[in-house]
């Protein structure tokens, strides 16, 4: 138990009579032997306030706890023991005296700073057991707290030891990351049933598709549980002879955790350990130390708690001296991945911050995009995959999604016009007159003209091509035009026209202009006049009839 002097110690204010009634002429003044250089004697004569206007009474239980013997030599508190008191306020009354009973004796008159807004007394200790305390003020008090024990030290002591026990443990959050890709026509390819998705050239496939990233809480981890803390040991002593220190024993109250290194410093900022023990302390020296102990993943959770308790023992002392300090593993100090960032990396969006979750929350993020054939068009046909990865930036986790996306390609193939005759002058094929391409040229009068337009009738025989549209062609004196319409599902991807004097374009090849029939080379010639040939030639795109998915 930690050590308590039971006698009466002398403290730095003024010793009044004794009084127990308002006669003081029947009281008798406490004696008792003062130590040399006290602040006060036996041989004054004060009374309780013969003016009195109010009293009031200690409540027995304000200050209990209030024993600071590491106090000692700070103002009136002197090794020999105190008790100081304090009443608030101090309000209209100009004087007050302060009467101890029961185990205590005495009246007693207000002590410094009387200037300030609060009494002030400081006496001896006594046992607080069946202690009582009387105050009387001349005049009103003011609003406050009324008397409490401040502090107080029982005196006759060695050391005054004090210590702190502070708590501290990590806690790390757990989160999982899953993202996918929806569409809304749902196809899918492979055993992995990747999302994909089919865009027709005539948009019926255009479609959207969404993505989600689905960020849950798994819980937490507490680990690195710590407890630590102060330990403050005071020489308090009135003997000037050093005092030797034997032994500091810090216990937290875990089993298995008994043996704390304690590390300290002394008056003169030396170093040293708890098993650096026996050492002297001087009078009035202080010792600082400090503890730590991490506890083993296991031996402690969050709620935990106990009571650390220190003894410093002295030589030729039985009784060590105790402090405690009560300690609870009630909070996390350090808290990682409470909340967590959520990235995006994709080929369609880029990099992009989608936000962030606390714990204990979860939380979905979803953004989506339109996709449309005429978004990529006959020039970017073809398939396409669009990776995404979602991440957790603190943790690094990841999860992905794949789209693929096929859009539908034109199928380009080569078509003539084929007039007829009549109204047609004269058609003549292309195979006929020796060229290797097929097609044909037609001989026309001014006037107007409609003629079919072939596609992929090899050596000019429209029974192996299809009929994919017609050339409107009007002619007059100094005038040409020549207008391609295809039936629906066509593109026309290229237009080469001829018109001229001659049955085939001309091109200078040496010395002497010959005869082509390369789209390229076609033109037409400027006045025309007379009868004319014409040669309309087109690249025209069809859909892919292989495209979709299979069924």
């Amino acid at each position: 138990m930690m050590k308590h002097a039971r006698r009466l110690a002398l403290g730095v204010a003024v010793l009044l009579v004794a009084a127990g009634c308002s006669d003081v002429n029947d009281v008798a003044a406490p004696t008792f032997d003062a130590p040399e250089g006290a602040l006060f004697s036996a041989e004054a004569e004060p009374q309780v306030l013969a003016s009195s206007v109010y009293s009031e009474v200690w409540d027995g239980i304000r200050g209990l706890d209030s024993e600071r013997c590491d106090k000692v030599g700070e103002g009136p508190r002197g090794p020999e023991g105190w008790m100081h008191w304090i009443f608030a306020t101090k309000g209209a009354s100009t004087d007050a005296s302060l009467t101890l009973g029961g185990t205590g004796s005495g009246t007693y008159e207000p002590g410094e700073p009387l200037e300030a807004n609060t009494w002030h007394f400081y006496t001896p200790f006594f046992e607080l057991d069946g202690l009582t305390a009387e105050i009387h003020l001349n005049g009103a008090p003011g609003t406050g707290g009324g008397l409490v024990l401040s502090d107080y030290c029982p005196g006759g002591k060695t050391l005054d030891v004090t210590k702190t026990a502070d708590t501290k443990f990590t806690r790390e959050h757990k989160w999982d990351i899953d993202k996918k890709v929806e569409t809304d026509k749902g196809f899918t390819i492979g055993e992995d049933k990747t999302p994909k998705i089919w865009l027709y050239t005539d948009g019926s496939g255009d479609e959207t598709a969404t993505w989600k990233v689905d960020v849950t809480y798994e819980g937490y981890e507490d680990r690195d549980f710590v407890i630590f803390g102060d330990i403050t040991i005071k020489n308090i002593s009135t003997d000037a002879a050093p005092k030797s220190v034997t032994s500091i024993v810090d216990d937290i109250g875990i089993p298995g955790y008994g043996n704390v290194l304690v590390s300290c410093t002394d008056g003169a900022d030396n170093a040293f350990t708890n098993a650096n023990l026996p050492r002297d302390i001087a009078q009035g020296e202080t010792w600082n130390c400090t503890y730590r102990v991490e506890i083993t993943d296991g031996d402690a959770k969050k709620g935990d708690q106990g009571t650390n308790v220190v003894k410093v023992r002295v030589a030729g002392e039985t009784d060590p001296y105790v402090d405690t300090d009560p300690w609870m593993f009630d909070a996390p100090t350090t808290e990682i991945n409470k909340t967590v960032q959520v990235t995006d990396h994709s080929d369609l969006f880029g990099d992009k911050l989608l936000g962030s979750v606390t714990a204990p929350n979860k939380r979905t993020f979803t953004y989506d995009r339109d996709f449309a054939w005429a978004d990529y068009g006959a020039d970017e046909c073809g398939s396409y995959q669009y990776d995404n990865t979602a991440k957790i930036v603190e943790t690094g986790q990841e999860a992905d999604a794949t789209l693929k996306v096929n859009v539908q390609c034109f199928i380009d193939e080569t078509a003539y016009a084929k007039g007829m005759v009549p109204p047609a002058l004269q058609v003549d094929s292309f195979c006929e007159a020796g060229f290797s391409q097929w097609g044909w040229t037609n001989k026309i009068a001014a006037g107007s003209y409609s003629w079919p337009m072939w596609a992929g009738a090899g050596q000019c025989d429209t029974s192996r091509g299809e009929r994919v549209g017609k050339v409107d062609v009007t002619y007059a004196t100094g005038s040409f035009s020549a207008i391609i319409t295809l039936e629906p599902g066509y593109t026309l991807l290229e237009e080469h026209v001829y018109a001229g004097s001659t049955q085939f374009p001309q091109v200078q090849q040496g010395r002497r202009r010959v005869n082509t029939v390369a789209p390229g080379q076609y033109y037409i010639e400027g006045n025309l006049s007379g009868d004319i040939w014409v040669i309309v030639h087109g690249v025209v795109g069809f859909p892919d009839p292989n495209f979709g998915p299979a069924l």
